[in-house]
């Protein structure tokens, strides 16, 4: 952990899909296009993904491991994963993404920050203390924040891992 920072019993949370699962561009592929956003009817494409081992599919980002490892010294062992599996899909889609997971080394050391769940704003605070999420999607932080958390909106194949530092410095004084 950094010295001088202080968590307060925070817990650092970091996103899978957009954040160090490379989903888009192998939704894309799976589909056929360039990129996700030329699939039509793409909820009902993303409905077709269940029952599948889609999310042990991904590749990483290049920044993934590097990430993680920034959360690492900024958290210590106060960190986790917070994802979404797909809806309808709970229980397959959180088997493939914990697989994953394991394979790539990012197992959170506290099997209770290993969180797979629709409504991530429930851990947003830990006995009134909020916690952080690190999330591409404007809505999840925007609920995150909502309910008491601090968030880092974070799209890894756009932003700089000194935007993650900088929300983390930030966060943690």
């Amino acid at each position: 952990m950094i010295e001088n920072e202080k968590q307060n019993g925070m817990t650092v949370y970091i996103d899978m899909d957009g954040v160090i699962a490379d989903f888009f561009t192998a939704f894309a592929a799976a589909n056929g296009k360039k990129h996700w956003k030329e699939i039509e009817d793409v909820e009902t494409k993303i409905n077709e993904l269940a029952k599948t081992d889609f999310f042990n599919t991904l590749d990483l980002y290049p920044t993934s491991k590097a990430l993680v490892e920034l959360v690492k010294e900024y958290a210590g062992d106060d960190w986790g994963i917070c994802s979404s599996p797909l809806r309808g899909d709970h229980k397959n889609s959180s088997y493939w993404k914990k697989v994953w997971l394991n394979d790539k080394g990012f197992v959170p050391p506290k099997s209770k920050n290993l969180v797979l769940t629709s409504n991530k704003g429930k851990y947003a605070t830990k006995n009134g203390i909020p916690n952080i999420l690190i999330d591409d999607k404007p809505v999840n932080i925007a609920d995150w924040v909502a309910k008491g958390g601090i968030g880092i909106r974070y799209q890894a194949d756009e932003d700089t891992l000194d935007h993650v530092k900088k929300g983390l410095t930030e966060a943690l004084n």
